[in-house]
């Protein structure tokens, strides 16, 4: 698979892990500032490893030059 089709699954596989994540923190009896501080969490994880995953693949890539 190229970079690009890597990107796009990746993609959607984390827009359906935040529906999933928000579709079952709103069937809590959480009130909903609650839940906005669980998605803000969320959201703080996704960051870090998107940051995480970009940090990697520069490491590969800065390896693999001669």
């Amino acid at each position: 698979m190229k970079k690009i089709e890597w990107l796009i699954a990746v993609f959607f596989i984390g827009m359906g892990l935040t529906c999933m994540s928000i579709s079952a923190l709103s069937f809590q009896r959480d009130s909903l500032l609650q839940v906005s501080g669980y998605i803000k969490t969320f959201f703080i994880c996704a960051i870090v490893l998107i940051a995480f995953l970009f940090m990697f693949v520069r490491w590969i890539r800065v390896r693999k030059k001669p």
